[in-house]
């Protein structure tokens, strides 16, 4: 069972039932009330599936949807690389590219998400085939909410860099080409999905603690000591799936 409280107003969620207990509110709290209510109806009715949730911001994102009463289903290569265990976890065994696998694991979903990403040495080209399955899928199974993280070097947002950290990307793409050009297609991908899009686009991502603050918006940005925790990270994410605050929007995020 998942509690939300705000001064007088108590809701008390389960998947199956919303219970509200009010007192005598005053008039500024109805607004907050309705509020309430529209985030608790979310988190009842809302399933993520998560594509990249063995990694170290798909583990954070697991606990940050599991501590706000989300299920989660978690598409992964091998049970064993995800260690996280609860009845609100689904634990699908599969591969990115398989179709029946990524059907699989959105099926009775109501928003993907997408954290997956290549790892050092950096061999593997897959984010964009990968997207432009899921989102297929998704078309399919009628499912809408999509957000999708890539990386604040990605693509052609001169005006949300630094010009150091334009140079870095710059020696980025000089240094990883093939890469860079399928990042920056899996973005395009998503622009071109039809669907209720979201982009997150961080610097450095850190293991630190969470800070609890953070600065997000389509104008923010990035330095080359910007960093974000990821533990602040899938806040955002789970934030953004619960309120849609930036819908069809590229959003750089930093701490």
């Amino acid at each position: 069972m998942y509690t939300l409280d705000t001064d007088n107003i108590t809701l008390y969620i389960c998947p199956e039932l919303i219970l509200i207990l009010t007192g005598r509110a005053p008039g500024n709290l109805k607004n907050r009330k309705a509020d309430l209510l529209n985030t608790a109806t979310s988190i009842a009715g809302n399933t993520l599936a998560l594509f990249g949730a063995s990694g170290a911001t798909g583990r954070a994102i697991i606990d940050q949807a599991l501590h706000n009463g989300l299920k989660v289903r978690a598409l992964v290569r091998a049970a064993s690389s995800l260690a996280i265990r609860s009845p609100q976890l689904d634990i699908i065994t599969g591969a990115l590219l398989n179709r029946e696998d990524v059907t699989a694991t959105l099926t009775g979903c109501t928003t993907a998400i997408c954290v997956f990403g290549p790892r050092p040495p950096y061999r593997d080209i897959f984010c964009a085939e990968a997207t432009a399955l899921i989102v297929e899928v998704m078309r399919g199974l009628s499912i809408r909410r999509l957000l999708c993280q890539t990386g604040g070097m990605i693509g052609d947002y001169r005006a949300n860099r630094t010009w150091p950290f334009q140079l870095m990307t710059t020696a980025f793409n000089k240094r990883l080409p093939a890469i860079a050009a399928d990042r920056a297609k899996q973005e395009q991908m998503v622009r071109d999905s039809g669907l209720d899009w979201t982009l997150i686009k961080p610097p450095r991502l850190t293991d630190g603690a969470a800070r609890g603050t953070w600065r997000a918006g389509t104008g923010v940005r990035l330095g080359m000591l910007s960093s974000l925790t990821r533990t602040d990270l899938s806040a955002f994410v789970i934030d953004e799936t619960l309120h849609n605050h930036h819908l069809h929007q590229a959003v750089f995020i930093k701490n």
